[in-house]
């Protein structure tokens, strides 16, 4: 009888600590980056102004459908050349019905919006711009390059690591 309770008292405990390991499980996986952040597109393409002394060309868009439950504070792109704000703007597609409307080599259409105005399931597009004086965040690894970083509603800087960014043409602007 006594072996049998040691059995009974091992059996139980192995299961308990399996259930509690499983529930830390998934607990991780929903605060993953994968949930907020789909990258659909990231490339380089140049704007050239048609008006001197209009915005400097920006190099770097990003594409990405947000999954968050609450809003993204701010974008930053920790690129080759420091830390750069990014323009935050809804964007679609451009069919072949709009297609006349704007400049060659255009493929997607943006609203600029506030970060009340973004919801889950909205297509993002981020442009690093340049101008400001934004000084990395300590938490920010000094290494760290082709890099995106958010913040949501008082989290903590979450990186997303950009691996492939495809050159367009230019787009020139009336």
């Amino acid at each position: 009888m006594n072996l049998k309770m040691k059995f009974v008292f091992v059996v139980a405990a192995v299961m308990f600590s399996g259930a509690v390991m499983a529930k830390g499980k998934t607990k991780h996986k929903k605060t993953g980056t994968k949930e907020t952040i789909k990258l659909l597109e990231a490339y380089a393409q140049r704007t050239i102004p048609g008006t001197p002394g209009g915005l400097p060309p920006a190099s770097f868009h990003f594409v990405i459908i947000w999954g968050g439950a609450t809003y993204p504070e701010s974008f930053f792109w920790r690129g080759e050349n420091g830390w750069l704000t990014c323009k935050t703007e809804k964007a679609h597609k451009i069919t072949k019905n709009e297609i006349r409307n704007f400049p060659p080599n255009m493929e997607y259409a943006t609203l600029a919006v506030g970060g009340d105005e973004m919801h889950k399931g909205d297509t993002l597009l981020l442009t690093p711009i340049k101008g400001g004086k934004f000084p990395v965040p300590a938490e920010i690894p000094k290494d760290a390059k082709n890099t995106l970083y958010y913040k949501t509603g008082g989290s903590k800087w979450i990186a997303f690591p950009i691996k492939n960014i495809i050159k367009k043409k230019d787009v020139a602007m009336p």
